[in-house]
């Protein structure tokens, strides 16, 4: 090798090494043209520290209490487990659905579990003794939706029957939605007093709760494929979808604006959650991946890569700290959060403004 040529490298390699020591900020300096682009730039990907195996089929929901003591996952084959979150111990098997146990939620006082599933019922559990509480008939269809209400009063549910039926959880009375179509999700506000729910036509309705019948007042439109998923912001100021049309699209509640469109899943997004402050929105797919964004500025933080078959359902820990995701390939994998991914973000994006100006 020519001495030029081993001085050019050893040149390069200094400046690699006194870029790297320097940080972003001053790299820049060093090489005047544009860096690389954050959409093609390596992103940290996440590895679960725990999988918890005990079903023998597709994983479609999960639903974790409000102390974080307890997770539930619901399956194909029609059973729901219960778990201890923290050692990931099996507790209880639930044993009751004709058909697959499509979604789940837990009530804020941690005492009853709900199950949605495709026999056309809702049961509601107690969900430290598995005991049966109540069923609740009144769908013509797979139930595909569930969702309870902060403040305990009202379950929501969605049906291929074309209707929403809102459940008051005291005495089982309902009120039907009709014509609604093929309702794929619902979600209820933080304060009780919204349902967003997410159709098989594209489009996401607002219903406002508080008056004495629930009342259209807001349609969004924007998706080309059914809405699979919506999640309401801690504040209850924005809103996230999720599509099969492999994008996720956060909104703007108070007059319907799209913040965002999220890409970079290759095939539907099944679910979407936000964390508990509101910083950070994971998202699922049928590519078997999850994806952690930035919320307020729609960056893909993180990938993480574990499963083997479709991701469809995920939710965090009321900490933040744990991310859970129920999936195909029948397990459930407990992923952790890095603190510092938005700080790393936001100094990166940082970094990338200066270096254009």
């Amino acid at each position: 090798m020519s001495n030029s040529i081993v001085n050019k490298i050893s040149i390069l390699l200094a400046i690699t090494s006194t870029a790297t020591l320097v940080g972003f900020s001053s790299y820049r300096l060093l090489f005047p043209f544009q860096m690389v682009t954050p959409d093609v730039m390596t992103l940290p990907s996440i590895q679960p520290y725990q999988t918890l195996k005990g079903h023998s089929a597709w994983i479609y929901a999960i639903a974790i209490s409000s102390d974080g003591n307890t997770l539930a996952s619901g399956s194909y084959n029609g059973t729901i487990k219960i778990w201890n979150l923290h050692t990931g111990k099996l507790l209880h098997t639930f044993k009751g659905h004709a058909d697959a146990v499509a979604s789940l939620a837990i009530s804020a006082d941690k005492r009853v579990l709900a199950s949605g599933s495709w026999d056309n019922r809702i049961k509601l559990w107690n969900l430290e003794t598995g005991t049966l509480i109540r069923t609740l008939d009144g769908h013509r269809d797979d139930v595909a939706a569930i969702a309870m209400s902060a403040n305990g009063k009202l379950l929501a549910s969605s049906s291929a029957d074309n209707t929403i039926k809102l459940w008051n959880l005291d005495t089982g009375k309902e009120f039907t939605l009709q014509n609604v179509g093929w309702v794929k999700s619902v979600a209820f506000s933080p304060d009780s007093q919204k349902l967003a729910s997410g159709s098989r036509d594209n489009s996401i309705r607002i219903w406002q709760l508080n008056t004495p019948s629930p009342t259209l007042i807001q349609t969004l439109t924007g998706h080309t494929q059914e809405v699979s998923s919506v999640a309401f912001s801690p504040d209850g100021q924005n809103l996230a979808s999720g599509s099969k049309d492999k994008t996720i699209k956060l909104w703007q509640l108070s007059d319907g604006k799209l913040l965002h469109t999220l890409t970079g899943h290759s095939q539907a997004v099944w679910s979407v959650a936000f964390s508990p402050n509101g910083q950070t929105l994971a998202s699922s797919s049928y590519d078997t991946t999850i994806k952690l964004w930035n919320q307020a500025s729609g960056k893909l933080l993180a990938n993480f890569a574990g499963h083997t078959k479709s991701v469809w359902s995920v939710a965090f820990s009321p900490n933040g700290q744990t991310l859970v995701s129920g999936s195909g390939d029948e397990t459930i994998k407990l992923w952790p959060i890095p603190r510092d991914t938005n700080a790393q973000t936001q100094t990166l994006e940082r970094y990338l403004t200066s270096s254009r100006s």
